[in-house]
């Protein structure tokens, strides 16, 4: 039909969209297209790849855009495997003597070239075709410039685009050849410098389309291209410097000099009003500019022309134009997103005539700074100083704009006129908010916007300033008003602008809320983000109705992008993708205000209501690309209610219906919801089969799935250990099940190819061991899996890198030790010394791997509050003559920071990779970044966070010694004189930490006594003396038996620490009456339990002990390295200089001694000590406060002192705490 010679055109037009469809849909379908369209037959493929051609040449140029269209489809999967004789039938076409024929050749030739204009790897093809028809497509371009002809101008611009999207990524080595360099550099100049007649009355931007206007814009494109990316030294990346660095010194010696001479005649004519560039042409003029100004030979013939084009090309081109008056009546709203959204100003003029004043001014300071701000200063003296009729408006917002460009340069502290601008700004800037000029009013706002840090020397001034500002947020200009809403942003900074905002937050946000629904852009929603961040506390009362005003918004832009998804075509895809970002901000938005509601569960709980609505709307439509908002948003409501309600497990039906149709690619954004449903709703989650099924299913769709990688994979592992360790006890049935999921993996060589899949699925089998030991091994052994699995996860121990990572090991492994033994399996019986090896092994690294969280997290909390990054630094770089010499390239004067940074990008992208390819792959194995601290280890909170490993170790040994005695001597006999020590080094450490979680239990306690306002200050006399009588008793040693076995030994130690557990319980049963001592009776047999535990400690290998080497020992010998030794060191000191405290002088030591300490902290350390001391004298004082009242109240009530001092001396528990201090206080 489509070729047929005797049907109207619309018919054959109708059947090219059609075939392009079909072809579209079906050439290489998915499984889902199969589904509602049938596959094309092999024959038809056939016959439509031998004649496709032939039907582009003979169809009308309509036609043909559609059908070689369908020809990128087909070589896109066919070329070159399936149709290999494509470039011979090109070939022939291209060396044809029809016109028509050549054109059709060049349109088939972007199409094959446009297949790998991204690819650059694979440049075989690509480097045979520049060799075997790029010769010939030069003769053609070469040809046709010299004809004024239309089809004659479309082959030009087809072989200049071809050329492009060959040199894309990459410069054939044919190319590079002088002589082809040579033909195809005077073919662009010629194309440039072609004069062409033009109406300078009625041309505009639509002129681009004509075919010759096309030539000349991608005559331009390829020559930037070529210098920019291959031909210019300061440019190259590191990884191509050797690659191309001799091509770059031929092209800057022998090309450059003439194609910038060419450039510059261009600019001289258009400014002249004889030469017309369109809009786009213009900006990549402006881009060549840029990329000359960095290399020093080519800024040296730039240079001389430096004002000229600073006046004449790039000032125009800032200021307010005849077309921008027209859209700012016509079409508001697309002169803001114009203007404000970069997307929508990527590429255009302006943005390039700005971007190149900033590199004038930054790269080359010393000879263009004070010439750009004279220029700009002339232009704004002049029109002050002008009568209210002589000024021009539109010169005026120039200058503005420009000082707006130049603000990174100006508000350093060594710019000439740092200490000038509050009076610039008051000159020329602030006036403008009156002007009656809308255009002037909104580019006076976006300057002051980028100048709000400047401080006014009367802070009146700054008021009026805001208040300016404020006031306009009224005005009737749509682009006012929302210049105004972004220039309040900064100023919320000042406290003097919260509180005056705070009393018009309702009315102000409301604003903004109706400037987001006026332009349906993004562009004010991240102001309205962070107001709900700056004013969390006061947003509780009127959140709810924020939020329904934010869901009413959301729900109407998406009404129009799900009605308009089926129709997208090109004239709508913009403002639907427009529509989409809008969207996209208000659920962040939303998600920000949820956030900030944590604290207030009750007002989040009000939000459901407004919130899952539209998670279900998103979800049910399958917006994928909101995807990700909305899971966060679930995740905060989640979180902040540590509750799922009825209504969230009624969502949990849709997130599952999601997952089942296409949302298993979004496992990785559901998983925190996810995790928090298992986390908040284990009450459902354990007596709700449904649920628990659903659960599985979406872990074992995930682990079974073609369609996910390994980081996916790790997702559902994360999940199933959720589920673990939330559910211990409760979720017996799902144990087996995904234990085989990861066993899948674990058992089957080469299935797992990164290290961080590989851990997390053995993290699946040890939380499984975790949560039940003895169903895990009977299902590894019913499956025969158990030495696979343990050989496996010995092996691997090494790779456990976090601190997570080496609990479980550390956990999973001991819960194994403490299986009795008619439960251990016969195949782990002799393996069980190697296990607990591995455990060794785990945990002389747990230390280190502590040591590198906690210090992560120091840093990632001096980030939250600071990075430590000091930008007035950044700012005195650009004054400290850091700038390129005339002699210099810019980019040799870059840190080497940066340089660093690029070597490194180059590394992972291979040494031929110097932009990211689109098509990475996402799976490769990068164990560096995952033994990195960070790496998911704070995502999602975790019940082991609370397992202290050492204290467990500790307890899984003793377990073991009563539930398998024999193999716990075996491990006892197995163990090296080294290991010995070190178990024994564990023992102490955890002795340590249970006497610390004691003191941190008997402070808490106490502190709460001291708290009560009714409590007594008397303590019982009986508790005073038995511990007095026991404080007083000294230590001496027990014998060591000469000759005994182990196991008499520890029998011994066993019954005397049973002996001394009933004389405590006994001891505790006589005092269970009273509670005078401040500890509840439950608190007390906890703290006979930890005794016991800790002589548990003393006598499980060999007889070892816990040496108390003393005070001044500690002094003189401990580096501590890590909390617990911090902890140790500080209670030595504590005791050393107490001893003192009864001097006169000991005050004023222990200022003097603190200050100096300080001396060395950073100034929020000190102040976060400070703070500390503040509210010990506040508690202090309220102390004495209520003892005083108490002495009023009751005669008989006395001040601790004496015994009551002695008690808390005696018992060591509260040495820490404050009451020796108090009772000198008093």
């Amino acid at each position: 039909m489509i070729s047929a010679a005797d049907l109207s055109l619309g018919t054959k037009q109708a059947a090219s969209i059609y075939f392009k469809n079909r072809v579209r849909r079906s050439w290489q379908p998915s499984k889902r297209a199969l589904e509602q369209y049938p596959a094309i037959s092999e024959s038809d493929r056939t016959a439509t790849k031998e004649n496709i051609l032939a039907a582009i040449y003979a169809s009308s140029q309509a036609i043909k855009l559609q059908l070689t269209e369908c020809l990128g489809v087909i070589l896109k999967h066919d070329f070159p495997e399936k149709w290999p004789q494509f470039t011979v039938h090109l070939k022939e076409l291209l060396h044809a003597q029809d016109a028509q024929r050549v054109y059709t050749g060049l349109l088939a030739l972007l199409e094959l070239i446009k297949r790998y204009r991204y690819n650059s790897t694979n440049r075989e093809v690509v480097n045979e075709i520049a060799k075997e028809l790029f010769p010939q497509v030069q003769k053609i371009a070469e040809q046709a410039i010299a004809s004024d002809d239309e089809l004659a101008m479309r082959m030009v611009w087809l072989s200049f685009k071809s050329y492009l999207n060959t040199i894309q990524s990459g410069l054939p080595v044919s190319l590079q050849e002088p002589a082809n360099l040579v033909a195809w550099g005077t073919a662009f100049i010629k194309m440039i410098e072609k004069p062409v007649a033009f109406d300078t009355a009625t041309i505009d931007d639509d002129a681009a389309k004509e075919p010759v206007w096309k030539a000349k814009k991608w005559a331009v494109r390829s020559v930037n291209r070529l210098y920019g990316r291959y031909g210019n030294p300061a440019l190259l990346p590191s990884g191509n410097a050797k690659k191309h660095g001799a091509f770059a010194k031929l092209f800057t010696a022998n090309f450059m000099p003439q194609i910038l001479q060419v450039y510059l005649q261009q600019i001289e004519g258009y400014t002249a009003g004889h030469v017309w560039m369109s809009t786009r042409v213009r900006g990549l003029v402006a881009q060549f500019l840029s990329d000359c100004i960095k290399e020093k030979s080519a800024w040296k013939l730039l240079k001389p022309h430096t004002e000229a084009i600073v006046a004449h090309f790039i000032f125009p081109q800032l200021c307010f134009t005849k077309a921008d008056q027209e859209l700012w009546e016509d079409n508001p709203v697309e002169y803001v997103q114009k203007r404000i959204d970069p997307l929508d100003d990527f590429g255009s003029a302006t943005a390039a005539a700005s971007n190149l004043l900033i590199d004038f001014a930054f790269e080359r300071r010393s000879a263009t700074l004070n010439t750009i701000l004279a220029f700009v200063n002339g232009v704004l003296t002049s029109y002050l100083q002008s009568s209210e009729e002589a000024r021009d408006p539109r010169s005026k917002d120039g200058a503005l704009s420009m000082l707006t460009s130049l603000c990174g340069a100006l508000v350093s502290k060594k710019s000439p006129v740092s200490k000038s601008l509050p009076d610039i700004l008051l000159t020329h800037v602030v006036p403008e908010f009156k002007s009656k000029y809308g255009f002037l009013r909104a580019r006076a706002l976006d300057t002051y916007c980028r100048y709000s840090g400047v401080e006014f020397p009367d802070k009146q001034i700054g008021r009026n300033v805001f208040e300016h500002v404020f006031n306009l947020l009224q005005d009737p200009e749509l682009p006012v008003r929302v210049h105004a809403a972004l220039a309040l942003e900064p100023m919320i900074e000042n406290e003097e602008n919260r509180d005056a905002l705070a009393a018009h937050l309702p009315q102000v946000m409301q604003v903004f809320l109706n400037l987001t629904n006026e332009i349906d852009s993004d562009t004010i929603t991240h102001v309205i983000e962070e107001f709900v961040e700056v004013f969390a506390d006061r947003m509780a009362p009127f959140a709810v109705e924020l939020a329904q005003q934010l869901r009413d918004t959301f729900m109407r832009i998406m009404g129009d992008v799900v009605t308009n998804q089926p129709e997208l075509t090109s004239a709508n895809i913009d403002d639907i993708s427009d529509k989409s970002m809008a969207a996209m901000g208000v659920l962040k938005t939303m998600g920000t205000l949820v956030l900030n509601l944590e604290g207030t569960p009750e007002v989040v709980f009000r939000l459901e209501d407004v919130v899952y609505p539209i998670v279900h709307f998103v979800l049910e439509n399958r917006v994928i690309d909101l995807y990700d908002e909305v899971f966060e948003i679930l995740d905060c409501c989640l979180f902040a209610m540590k509750k799922v309600t009825p209504a969230g497990w009624a969502l949990f039906g849709a997130i599952y219906s999601s997952f089942k149709n296409d949302g298993i690619d979004f496992i990785e954004e559901m998983l925190p919801s996810l995790d928090n449903y298992v986390s908040y709703g284990m009450d459902v989650v354990a007596t709700n089969t449904d649920v628990q099924a659903r659960l599985f299913d979406i872990i074992e769709s995930v682990m079974k799935s073609d369609r996910v990688g390994e980081n996916e994979c790790i997702c559902a592992c994360k999940l199933a250990e959720t589920i673990m360790l939330q559910g211990r006890g409760k979720v017996d049935g799902m144990i087996p099940g995904l234990i085989s999921l990861a066993a899948a993996y674990l058992l089957v060589d080469d299935a797992i190819k990164t290290t961080p899949f590989l851990v997390h699925a053995l993290e699946v089998v040890l939380n499984a061991l975790y949560y039940n030991p003895v169903i895990t091994l009977n299902v590894l052994e019913q499956y025969k899996w158990t030495d696979g699995i343990f050989t496996r996860m010995v092996q691997s121990a090494s790779k456990f890198t976090r601190v997570h990572d080496k609990k479980l090991m550390i956990v999973g492994l001991t819960a194994v030790l403490s299986v009795p033994a008619a439960q251990l399996p016969p195949s782990l019986q002799n393996g069980l010394p190697q296990l607990f090896e591995t455990v060794l092994l785990v945990f002389q690294t747990l230390g280190k791997a502590i040591e590198a969280r906690d210090a992560w997290l120091c840093d990632n909390d001096d980030d939250e509050f600071g990075s430590g990054v000091d930008w007035d630094g950044a700012d005195e770089d650009f004054d400290l003559g850091d700038e390129a010499d005339d002699d210099d390239n810019a980019d040799e004067m870059q840190s080497a920071f940066i340089k660093e940074l690029a070597s490194q990008a180059a590394q992972a992208l291979g040494s031929d990779h110097d932009e990211l390819e689109l098509n990475s792959n996402d799976d490769d194995d990068d164990d560096d970044d995952f033994g990195s601290p960070f790496d998911e280890e704070y995502s999602l909170e975790s019940p082991l966070d609370q397992v202290d490993a050492y204290v467990h170790f500790e307890e899984k040994v003793a377990e073991m010694q009563n539930s398998n005695p024999a193999a716990y001597r075996a491990i006892v006999e197995h163990l090296s004189s080294e290991n010995t020590q070190f178990v024994h080094s564990l023992l102490e450490q955890a002795a340590k930490q249970q006497e610390l979680d004691s003191e941190k239990a008997l402070q808490k306690v106490a502190k709460s006594k001291w708290e009560d306002e009714e409590e007594s200050d008397s303590a019982p006399d009986e508790w005073d003396a038995s511990s007095s009588e026991e404080e007083s008793k000294p230590s001496v040693p027990a014998p060591q038996p000469k000759k005994k076995s182990m196991g008499e030994r520890i029998a011994e130690r066993q019954a005397e620490r049973q002996a001394k557990k009933a004389a405590a319980l006994e001891a505790l049963e006589a005092d269970s009456d009273s509670d005078q001592d401040g500890l509840t009776r439950k608190q007390r047999e906890r703290q006979m339990q930890l005794e016991s535990d800790r002589l548990v400690a003393e006598d499980l290998f060999a007889g070892l002990t816990i040496k108390d080497e003393g005070i001044n020992s500690t002094l003189t010998t401990l580096v501590p390295k890590n909390q617990e030794e911090f902890n140790e060191l500080q209670k030595a000191l504590v005791e050393r200089i107490e001893k003192s405290k009864s001097h006169r002088l000991y005050g004023s030591f222990l200022e003097k001694l603190v200050r100096e300490l300080a001396l060395s902290l950073k100034d929020s350390e000190v102040r976060k000590i400070s703070s500390t001391l503040t509210a010990l004298a506040s508690e202090k004082q309220k102390a004495a406060k209520e003892a005083l009242k108490g002495k009023k109240k009751n005669k008989k009530a006395t001040v601790v002192t004496g015994a009551a001092k002695s008690q808390i001396d005696m018992n060591d528990y509260t040495r820490e705490d404050d009451f020796d201090d108090f009772d000198d206080f008093m």
